[in-house]
Parts: structure tokens; C-alpha cells; sequence
């Protein structure tokens, strides 16, 4: 029986995920559409709602590579927290967060 903590055990599978190759954006079917930089990324098919989707100084994917053009042949070298392609899985802490907003009702027009 192994006596690793929690964080060897992952650091070991992120080690062995990272050994595949990644897909291309073009074969993942990757796009980055700009008019959707500014929605509301919890609702919809967003990279950032997907369980492969890592926000660390610029976006990444586990299995998509960040380079290259996605299918409009743009090149941004990240994943856009925006973006999509056909391997999307859901994220369903993401999607279903609450987000509060505070309404000051004092406030004069």
C-alpha cells in the first residue's frame, strides 16, 4: 500500500497526462470567437466551463495544445477562457456557481 499524500498522487498523474501528445486546435475543433470575450463565461459552452480547462498565467488545456490557429486561423497562443472545440466535457461546479450581486437601494437618481 502506497503511503503518497494527495499531492504526489496527482503531481504522478499530471506527470503521466503530460507524456500524451496534445491535440492541435484544428483537429479539436477549436475556435475563439472575439464578440464572446466579454460574456458571462458561466453559462454556455466556454473552455472555462470545461473540466479540462486550466487558468494559469494564460489559458491551457490538457489535451488541447496552445499553439497554432484555431479554425478561423487565428493565432492567440493560449486557450481563450472563451473559446470551444468538440472535445468540451462540462463543468458543472463552473456552470452552476452563484454569483451575488448587491443592489444599493439608497442610491438617489
Amino acid at each position: 500500500m502506497s503511503d503518497k499524500s494527495s499531492i504526489e498522487k496527482a503531481s504522478d498523474t499530471m506527470g503521466s497526462s503530460t507524456q500524451f501528445k496534445k491535440l492541435s486546435k484544428l483537429t479539436a475543433g477549436y475556435v475563439e470567437g472575439e464578440e464572446f470575450k466579454d460574456s458571462d463565461l458561466h453559462k454556455g459552452f466556454f473552455c472555462y466551463n470545461c473540466i479540462y480547462w486550466k487558468d494559469m498565467s494564460g489559458g491551457k488545456c490538457i489535451i488541447v495544445d496552445d499553439k497554432g490557429p484555431d479554425l478561423f486561423g487565428n493565432v492567440s497562443d493560449v486557450i481563450a477562457p472563451h473559446g470551444c472545440c468538440k472535445v468540451y466535457e462540462p463543468n458543472f461546479d463552473k456552470i452552476n456557481e452563484k454569483k451575488e450581486v448587491i443592489v444599493d437601494d439608497n442610491k438617489t437618481s
